[in-house]
């Protein structure tokens, strides 16, 4: 493993698997028709986290490779979803023979990587026709009052708690667009909508490298976690929460 690596999430893993959502059905199926079915001996998993991805592929390829530093989460994936092969390891470090891969997919992660290193690793590894796969989200959006909440939070508390890699928001897309050796073979944004309970929305940022690192400050983060539901649970009315998890996809094909 990368001496630069340093885990964000390992502590919040329990979270990371219960309160955050599965992708949409429909971003695999773009995925997939990407990928005959006659070339799907391999498939890599980057900044794979508790397996979100990881078990999506699965079913489809004859061997699934979960690539997740991070060594709580790791553990976590292995769990989860014991067909995977898992490496802990950075995409950076991660080593596999030149053209034996068919698939590489990177869900929500990219913004941690090394750009140049990692888009040089995906296209060693590919045959010639693989698919890259890059898809993200910017940060969920719900109703007015409780976006007011967490942005006080975001600018707040949590502000200190935040890598600046977060920031990157759409400069990932431009990146992957203008990676060197593949071309483009399709561009999605799929709406996807998902209606959340107070509580597992308060999940979802307890799971977030930030709202955890900040909470574990706390002498009793609980209780911090406890009101921050109250006021979502007061501002929702008593009505669930629509989350806007909306993701973009990016095709690459490579060369």
């Amino acid at each position: 493993m990368s001496s630069t690596f340093h885990p964000r999430f390992g502590h919040a893993a329990e979270e990371f698997q219960r309160y955050r959502p599965d992708y949409p059905p429909k971003l695999f199926e773009h995925i997939l028709a990407a990928v005959p079915a006659g070339r799907r001996e391999r498939a890599i998993d980057l900044g794979a986290g508790t397996g979100k991805s990881t078990r999506a592929l699965v079913p489809h390829f004859r061997e699934a490779i979960a690539v997740e530093p991070d060594i709580g989460m790791a553990a976590k994936l292995k769990e989860e979803i014991p067909a995977a092969i898992v490496r802990t390891v950075t995409a950076e470090d991660c080593l596999q023979p030149p053209s034996s891969v068919d698939l590489v997919t990177v869900g929500n992660a990219l913004h941690w990587m090394d750009f140049p290193r990692v888009f040089a690793n995906v296209h060693t590894w590919l045959r010639r026709g693989g698919i890259f796969a890059v898809y993200d989200r910017p940060l969920p959006k719900a109703t007015p009052a409780i976006d007011a909440i967490v942005l006080a939070k975001l600018r707040g508390p949590w502000k200190p708690h935040r890598d600046p890699r977060l920031k990157r928001d759409r400069i990932w897309e431009n990146e992957v667009r203008a990676a060197h050796g593949f071309e483009l073979v399709e561009e999605t944004k799929f709406s996807y909508v998902v209606v959340m309970s107070p509580r597992d929305y308060i999940g979802f940022w307890r799971s977030t490298s930030y709202g955890s690192s900040y909470a574990r400050t706390l002498a009793d983060p609980e209780a911090y976690w406890g009101d921050f539901e109250s006021r979502f649970a007061a501002a929702a009315a008593g009505d669930m929460i629509p989350v806007d998890l909306s993701p973009t996809l990016i095709l690459m094909r490579r060369f």
